[in-house]
């Protein structure tokens, strides 16, 4: 990868200066919650907004017009009425901005004569060397600086730094709509595109390719413009990080609903699964996995292998997680004879996988130590490729024990592992899902999901080695 390559989409993610164009109506206004969602999460740039009606907001002068201002201004925000965006982007050239994120509904997603001022947006940022976002967008998030660019309340603190870039069509893959403190998931960066008039998937691709603090890219895609442009670059960054994909528009019904949200048109199923495989993307099949699978990648090595250990303390969810493994790809790992006699040291019935720790926890003294000391004992069998752990974290007793044990064993831990947590508390679950996220180890609510995460990763190992084999 080309490390030091300058993309033309450095200025949305990595601004200096930032200018609010819109409404700073406090409280009511797209502008004023812009400036206040910059202010919460910290970013660390200048922020600079831009109303003829206002002298100050929320402690900052505010100017009457961009083209006014001495600053030099890396990224615009406009949120303003559709009739007058075309003239704000041309002050905008003007002034010599770069790139400019239109969050103003009513362009193509509303009919021809939004297409037609959508195609104005568009005519003059070519003719000025500009790229756009949007319209019809919420913008983007970059944890690394703290920018937000979200016009709606938000109301919680932090959005998780770590390795997973998400984008999508739409705003409810958002801070104001995703619980993405509670859920603890590992961001890097967040692109809604909205209706996609200038910059999209190829150009995101393409700029994150050489983003050192993305691990991962999960893209939820109603539609693509450009197929043989878009399945290059997906073969181009597959080979190097993992792209998985949601395909929403899969239906009939569907694609005619992404018609009118984004104004574009879903396309062929069978086309995109075609291209998605001969690119070397993974396709997720639901919402939640959307969200939920890709945390395997932000902090585990890839497996070697598909062969996965299951430690769990109830026979009946080794069974259930048997059936998962199977089904994303896995094999039950045959535990080497080292590590069943080692097992048996502990307790005669501990010789197979999946270990069950049921019977055995209720009769030892230290059940965390057993825990411990098995699942220690099966990850440093050659045999395991990778693992999932089953825990009661969620009763509230055992909770901050479980951590603490968890927090020194993966100190010394090697291969991929996903930890499904359950319990009779729904807040002690999400806590201890956060702690550990916080350390690196991707924990989930469903015992499915958490196996699959790990099919998933097994499914990637392969696509990188037959991508690298093809470029030789």
């Amino acid at each position: 990868m080309e490390s030091q390559k300058k993309s033309d989409l450095q200025p949305f993610f990595e601004p200096r200066n930032v200018a609010v164009i819109g409404s700073l109506r406090e409280g009511r206004g797209e502008g004023y919650g812009v400036v206040q969602n910059l202010l919460h999460f910290g970013f660390t740039g200048n922020i600079y907004p831009i109303n003829p009606s206002y002298s100050h907001v929320l402690g900052m002068r505010a100017y009457p017009a961009v083209n006014e201002m001495k600053e030099p201004i890396d990224l615009a925000m406009v949120i303003t009425p559709p009739p007058t965006v075309a003239a704000v982007i041309e002050q905008c050239a003007r002034k010599g901005i770069k790139a400019v994120i239109v969050g103003t509904e009513g362009f193509a997603e509303a009919g021809e004569a939004g297409a037609r001022l959508q195609q104005q947006l568009v005519d003059i940022a070519r003719s000025n060397g500009m790229r756009l976002i949007g319209p019809n967008t919420i913008g983007i998030v970059n944890t690394s600086n703290g920018l937000v660019t979200n016009p709606y309340p938000v109301d919680y603190d932090r959005i998780w730094k770590g390795g997973i870039a998400y984008a999508s069509q739409t705003g409810f893959v958002g801070a104001q709509g995703q619980p993405l403190e509670d859920g603890a998931y590992p961001i890097s960066k967040m692109c809604d595109f909205g209706n996609k008039c200038d910059v999209d998937e190829v150009d995101l691709l393409d700029y994150l390719l050489d983003d050192s603090e993305t691990k991962a890219i999960a893209l939820h895609m109603e539609a693509v413009q450009g197929g043989r442009r878009f399945a290059d670059m997906l073969r181009k960054v597959a080979a190097h990080k993992p792209v998985l994909i949601f395909k929403a528009g899969r239906t009939e019904q569907g694609a005619r609903a992404s018609a009118s949200h984004t104004g574009s048109l879903a396309g062929s199923v069978r086309v995109y699964d075609a291209v998605f495989k001969q690119s070397g993307a993974i396709q997720v099949g639901t919402w939640k996995e959307f969200w939920e699978i890709p945390k395997v990648f932000a902090s585990q090595p890839l497996p070697e292998g598909n062969r996965i250990a299951i430690v769990t303390p109830t026979g009946g969810v080794g069974v259930v997680a048997t059936d998962a493994a199977v089904e994303a790809g896995l094999a039950l790992a045959q535990l080497s004879d080292a590590t069943v006699d080692r097992l048996a040291s502990f307790h005669p019935n501990l010789c197979r996988n999946p270990v069950d720790l049921g019977p055995i926890m209720v009769l030892t003294a230290n059940p965390l130590s057993l825990l411990e000391t098995t699942i220690a004992a099966v990850l440093d069998d050659a045999n395991v490729d990778c693992a999932t752990i089953v825990l009661p974290a969620g009763i509230e007793r055992w909770a901050s024990d479980i951590i603490a044990m968890l927090d020194r064993l993966r100190q010394h831990i090697s291969k991929p592992i996903t930890i499904y947590i359950y319990g009779t508390k729904v807040s002690v679950s999400q806590e201890v899902a956060r702690q550990l996220q916080a350390i690196g180890l991707p924990t989930y609510f469903e015992l499915e999901t958490a196996v699959k995460a790990l099919g998933v990763a097994v499914e990637y190992t392969k696509i990188k080695a037959d991508l690298d084999h093809r470029a030789e």
